[in-house]
């Protein structure tokens, strides 16, 4: 889940990574991958999202194991309230574009920044 406030981006830091990544999980059997990303947002960062936009996938193998991620997208005028659970997420942070290189970043997440320049770079030729 890729949550915008304005242009920047909110990225987690989990207690078992280094790097920075995304709200996210795994799908659970019987659950569709925008079902999973609510579901997550709300075990993660107690945030309901009232609409959620589809924004491409990618596969990769990362962690040592081949995923496959499905990406959705939140747009927000204002910071949500987010509460964190302090045992898997430690740390929330609002990141500009401007400062995306200064942070580690999981290779799911990158994938997902890779894919939003390659966008952003077609949509303005």
């Amino acid at each position: 889940m890729a949550i915008y406030v304005g242009r920047a981006l909110l990225l987690l830091r989990s207690s078992y990574r280094r790097e920075w990544n995304l709200p996210g999980g795994t799908v659970r059997p019987g659950e569709t991958p925008e079902g999973a990303a609510r579901r997550e947002l709300a075990e993660e960062i107690g945030l309901n999202a009232p609409e959620l936009a589809p924004a491409g996938d990618a596969s990769g193998l990362w962690d040592g194991r081949e995923d496959h991620v499905h990406f959705f997208e939140l747009r927000l005028n204002q910071i949500p309230h987010v509460r964190l659970d302090n045992r898997e997420i430690v740390s929330a942070r609002l990141v500009k574009p401007s400062e995306l290189g200064n942070f580690a970043v999981t290779d799911a997440v990158a994938a997902y920044l890779k894919r939003m320049v390659s966008t952003e770079s077609a949509s303005e030729s």
